[in-house]
């Protein structure tokens, strides 16, 4: 029985948010986003000013990458009690967009280190890596968006008398996929709602980012927990 390993594992959904946003801030500064219509001289001029700051928060992000997959993993192990004995296909996929959706926190990272590893190149280099973070950052919302619908559907289709979650943390994942749609949208605007900074593509994801970690590391956790008192 892995139970302690599951709940140690599930604990990665807790660190990995709140590693990820030390690192965009307090240590880059990077929240609020800056505007997408800042002008280059003003992306670059931040970067010479909060160099070592934005290699810290960007190596922050990186690390919280780590915490992302495990948490992945654990969710999976729960999703498979629910499948079995079909075969686990919901369960393949959330493990799949959960996997990749590892390097929506690697990749943001690398470059912001690399548009501050020389901060004095021409302004409008720094904001071309800048507006490539921040893009990667945003706007690949299909993974999200998949790892949700998986857990979502699968969750709302356990018929067990003792559901392994609760029926509402399904609708709960069907409804935060809904929420992160907008970033997709963020290529065709540099201002306004669907804007890399505007409320719909950033900051109504960015307010359920956080808790949807939390409610599902939680019932994970507690998941593992009745598992082991079953034996099973």
């Amino acid at each position: 029985m892995n139970a302690k390993s599951q709940i140690l594992c599930a604990l990665g959904g807790i660190l990995c948010p709140l590693i990820f946003f030390g690192g965009l801030w307090p240590a880059a500064g990077f929240f609020p986003p800056p505007p997408p219509l800042e002008g280059a001289a003003d992306i670059a001029a931040y970067y010479q000013a909060h160099t070592n700051g934005i290699r810290l928060g960007a190596l922050l992000i990186m690390i919280s990458a780590a915490f992302y997959i495990p948490f992945t993993a654990a969710i999976g192990a729960q999703m498979r009690r629910i499948e079995h004995p079909l075969t686990p296909v919901l369960t393949y996929t959330q493990l799949g967009a959960g996997f990749c959706s590892a390097w929506l926190f690697l990749l943001p990272g690398l470059v912001w280190t690399a548009a501050a590893f020389r901060p004095d190149r021409p302004p409008d280099i720094t904001q071309a890596f800048n507006d490539f973070a921040w893009i990667v950052t945003v706007m690949p919302f299909m993974l999200a968006v998949t790892q949700n619908l998986a857990l979502g559907f699968t969750i709302i289709s356990d018929k067990q008398p003792e559901p392994i979650f609760p029926r509402w943390v399904g609708f709960f994942n069907l409804w935060v996929a809904l929420l992160f749609l907008p970033g997709g949208l963020l290529t065709f605007f540099k201002a306004g709602p669907f804007a890399w900074n505007g409320i719909l593509a950033f900051w109504v994801p960015a307010c359920v980012f956080g808790p949807w970690f939390f409610v599902i590391s939680i019932s994970v956790m507690r998941a593992a927990r009745r598992q082991a008192a079953l034996g099973v």
